[in-house]
């Protein structure tokens, strides 16, 4: 039993030497939706949507999901199925993030339908666009173990303006010795910041 113990941490110390595949850099919230600087969009802006309203995600969000999909594959590729962490895959699981993200929304925006791109959102009738895109800094095992999520939902008028931006963030300190990274942990804190928000800047008519 013993010597099962060590070769399990030495294996869990190695996986944590080793990179594996790096995470997407980040890009400017508007890449390739619109073409403005999204830092100019005043925050915290008290804001009126108008009925119908879409919502898109930026490249930001694709990318995470993309990466988190793809690092799970990478590790599962070389790591035993007997030795697999179920509780960093769960923490892991690159859909918690579009889930959270459509339930605040949803429970916000009842009949808020997500768009792919402006045109879209215009021939769709839409009065008002969401635009939600998303930070994330990872743990470091051996530098900072804080696990941080920033998420930013750009508030579009009828004319598809940028008028608002309304932030949440969320951060996670992980402890020496533990099986996961407190993802899920941040971006729940990020969202119910974020849904406060919301809920006091956010008038719907």
């Amino acid at each position: 039993m013993t010597k099962k113990l060590l070769a399990l941490a030495g294996i869990v110390l190695t996986l944590e030497a080793c990179t594996g595949p790096p995470p997407p850099p980040q890009v400017g919230a508007f890449q390739g939706i619109y073409k403005a600087d999204a830092a100019t969009v005043p925050s915290n802006a008290a804001v009126t949507m108008s009925r119908p309203i879409g919502f898109m995600t930026s490249e930001n969000v694709e990318k995470y999901i993309g990466f988190i999909k793809g690092n799970n594959e990478y590790w599962a590729q070389r790591v035993p199925a007997t030795l697999t962490n179920t509780v960093v895959l769960a923490d892991n699981d690159p859909m918690y993030f579009s889930g959270r993200m459509l339930a605040m929304l949803k429970a916000n925006f009842p009949d808020i339908e997500r768009v792919h791109d402006f045109p879209d959102a215009a021939a769709k009738g839409k009065k008002g666009v969401i635009l939600v895109d998303l930070r994330m800094k990872y743990m470091e095992p051996y530098g900072d173990r804080t696990t941080k999520v920033d998420v930013d939902a750009y508030f579009f008028d009828p004319s598809m303006n940028p008028v608002s931006k309304l932030s949440g963030h969320g951060e996670h300190r992980v402890p020496m010795g533990s099986m996961e990274a407190g993802i899920q942990k941040s971006i729940d804190a990020a969202m119910r910041e974020l849904d406060a928000k919301i809920k006091a800047q956010v008038r719907v008519r």
